[in-house]
């Protein structure tokens, strides 16, 4: 499994791409989201690569499972930690949610600074478009 995905993290984007956008396009809401754990996944290959990687975060809601939860104050420190995990390893991370859903902008928009990140809100009725020009 795992050199499968590693793979795809050293192809060009231009040959990764449309398998990328196949998979996203694909995925389907569940009801819970598990932001911490698949950002900090996301890292850990993304580290592997060389420096200028970049991490895009899509959500469209609050991070409310696992590590990195934002239902309370007790992972407060958890996106800073992934911030600054991120900035010395030469990775940005871009986050992308859902205009009017509430994902706590306050915390996640902390990776997004402290890596050059851009954090991006795209309209639900106009999401193809949207992610089209990303």
């Amino acid at each position: 499994g795992a050199e499968k995905y590693e793979s795809l993290l050293r192809a060009p984007i231009t040959e990764s791409g449309k398998r990328l956008i196949e998979k996203l396009t694909s995925l389907k809401e569940n009801g819970k989201t598990a932001l911490g754990p698949a950002l900090a996944a996301a890292l850990g290959l993304a580290s592997s690569g060389k420096p200028g990687s970049t991490v895009v975060l899509c959500t469209d809601g609050l991070a409310n499972v696992g590590v990195g939860e934002l239902d309370s104050l007790k992972n407060d420190q958890f996106y800073e930690e992934m911030g600054k995990f991120a900035k010395e390893k030469g990775i940005s991370v871009n986050i992308i949610t859902i205009k009017g859903e509430g994902c706590r902008m306050e915390r996640l928009g902390l990776i997004a600074d402290m890596t050059q990140g851009k954090v991006t809100r795209v309209n639900p009725e106009d999401i193809a478009k949207d992610f089209a020009n990303i």
